[in-house]
């Protein structure tokens, strides 16, 4: 099998005078990667981050899950809780996407910058750690689906995790995750990046210091305001809650679509790009986080142009006829039926991932 390695973020789409990290040096090992001389001018383009596009993205986020929560609140109505919650959920997922962007210096042109407004902003609310996901996320670009890989690695040691499963297999995956009944393995997986978890660890670049401070501080800041405005209750269901059930399904079905079960005979197919209808961008893969093959490639585009990226890569023949392209997540054709066990072989199916 050969390795899908790419760049975190492509020399080429970096000004002269900076030079690359240690940490993105060793991305620099590539194998059998799809051409990128023609298309290089356009995702130079593509890769300017844009900070008022990024302010105006993690604002739109906050306005959404406030505007949810406080009509919520205000009704005290359990179907508007219901509803508010699905909205959160979602915009929880998006959280998350930005710290992924952040990682890769994405945000802000100021990497200081970058990790503070995404610590703050996006990580710390979704129990994550901007420097503590980088930490491993960089390997898993570098040695994607792979035993160097930590998600891989993580994946191998769930059941939950391997595919192909049966229809009710499947069935009875989600409802687990739709009721928190899988909570003890998903908090082991999500604790590798939680700032919570890690906070009397060792010093070191992966959870320095400064970043336990101010998570310490934010957050009693937050204790503070929720018990003095009153609102700790509302805002510990409206929160918690969807982050256990909602955001626990969308994100197994957006972590599942990424790599498990492809190919991985070559760069195209090592990564799984789906195409969702509408309600699926907006609950499972919003900000564009479907296009995960295109962002393996290029690591150095946000995630706002991602979509663009993949309509120039789908003109070149190449591209359209082996990237790993899957369309929607639960439709007839969808991920769910391309992972699925055919009903004849319900029985005696691999215990693992084809991921060799």
């Amino acid at each position: 099998m050969t390795s899908a390695a790419s760049h975190a973020v492509d020399s080429s789409c970096r000004p002269a005078s900076e030079q690359p990290s240690l940490i993105e040096q060793e991305f620099d090992v590539a194998v059998g990667r799809y051409p990128r001389v023609a298309i290089m001018p356009e995702v130079r383009r593509l890769s300017v981050v844009s900070p008022w596009r990024t302010t105006f993205t993690i604002a739109l986020q906050w306005v959404m899950i406030l505007a949810a929560g406080t009509l919520a609140a205000k009704s005290g109505h359990w179907l508007v809780y219901l509803l508010a919650m699905a909205v959160i959920g979602s915009r929880q997922q998006a959280l998350g996407i930005l710290v992924h962007d952040a990682t890769h210096y994405l945000l802000y042109r100021n990497r200081t910058v970058n990790d503070l407004v995404s610590d703050l902003c996006c990580a710390f609310p979704v129990n994550m750690s901007t420097t503590l996901y980088r930490h491993t996320h960089f390997r898993h670009h570098r040695f994607t689906n792979t035993e160097q890989d930590p998600d891989w690695v993580l994946q191998q040691r769930d059941p939950d995790w391997r595919w192909p499963k049966t229809r009710r297999e499947a069935v009875i995956l989600f409802f687990r995750c739709a009721l928190a009944l899988n909570m003890r393995g998903a908090y082991k997986a999500a604790a590798v990046w939680s700032p919570a978890a890690h906070l009397l660890d060792r010093l070191g670049p992966a959870y320095p210091l400064h970043c336990r401070v101010l998570y310490l501080l934010s957050s009693a800041a937050i204790w503070v305001v929720l018990i003095q405005t009153g609102i700790l209750l509302p805002a510990i269901v409206l929160w918690i809650v969807p982050a256990m059930t909602m955001l626990n399904v969308t994100n197994r079905m957006r972590a599942t679509a990424e790599h498990i079960l492809t190919p991985n005979t070559h760069e195209l197919d090592s990564t799984r790009t789906v195409i969702p209808s509408p309600w699926e961008r907006f609950f499972i893969a919003p900000l564009n986080i479907n296009y995960h093959l295109e962002h393996h490639m290029f690591p150095s585009v946000p995630s706002w142009n991602l979509g663009r990226l993949h309509g120039l890569l789908m003109q070149d023949p190449q591209f359209r006829s082996q990237a790993h392209i899957t369309r929607s997540y639960f439709g007839r054709a969808g991920l769910i039926s391309e992972l699925m066990l055919p009903e004849t072989a319900a029985t005696g199916h691999p215990s693992a991932p084809a991921c060799h």
